[in-house]
């Protein structure tokens, strides 16, 4: 049995994000990806068993990025509305940086791809912040509504101001973030 390269692995993943954006979910070749990584779609086999193992594979290389740089800004132990900044500027520096992961994750999440149980993992890999939010609901800090809710009013705007930011008809300083976040941090504030 020949062994897996992790860069193999990473080129493959780095050649969907690029594929699934140009083609689509539907349209997107294991071939061209293949090709696009330096290998034959053989060798794409033997790391992943099918395309939707791939895409999904994708999809947590994605998540996990996104996640871990989420909660590695927002530093447990602090104050919630100084860490959801953080969290914030954190997401806006990524998503400027690597706008292939904002496409691909909100692509994916809105797709037939997207599970209960994938649901799951990455709200467990997010719990830290998540366990946070859950802390300012019970002590009155955040409006008591449910998660999707709080995660469309303080983490949605933040894909929409990147790409417009992207596009040149936002300017991404950190004033203007705050401003962002300010504005988010009011949509869920109980006071």
């Amino acid at each position: 049995m020949r062994q897996r390269d992790d860069s193999k692995r990473l080129a493959f993943l780095e050649a969907t994000l690029k594929e699934v954006a140009e083609f689509g979910f539907a349209g997107t070749s294991v071939a061209r990806i293949a090709r696009s990584a330096g290998v034959s779609p053989g060798t794409l086999y033997i790391y992943y068993a099918d395309k939707n193992a791939l895409l999904e594979a994708a999809f947590f290389y994605v998540s996990d990025q996104v996640i871990g740089a989420a909660v590695a800004s927002f530093q447990q132990g602090t104050d919630l509305k100084d860490g959801l900044r953080r969290t914030w500027h954190a997401l806006f520096r990524l998503g400027l940086s690597r706008p292939e992961y904002f496409r691909y994750h909100d692509s994916f999440t809105h797709s037939a791809w997207m599970t209960p149980d994938i649901q799951a993992r990455n709200e467990a890999k997010a719990a830290p912040l998540l366990d946070a939010v859950e802390r300012g609901k019970e002590t009155g800090l955040i409006k008591p509504v449910p998660l999707p809710l709080l995660e469309t009013f303080m983490f949605r705007p933040i894909h929409h101001l990147v790409q417009r930011t992207r596009q040149g008809s936002f300017e991404g300083t950190d004033e203007q973030i705050d401003l962002g976040f300010n504005m988010a941090w009011d949509a869920i504030a109980l006071a």
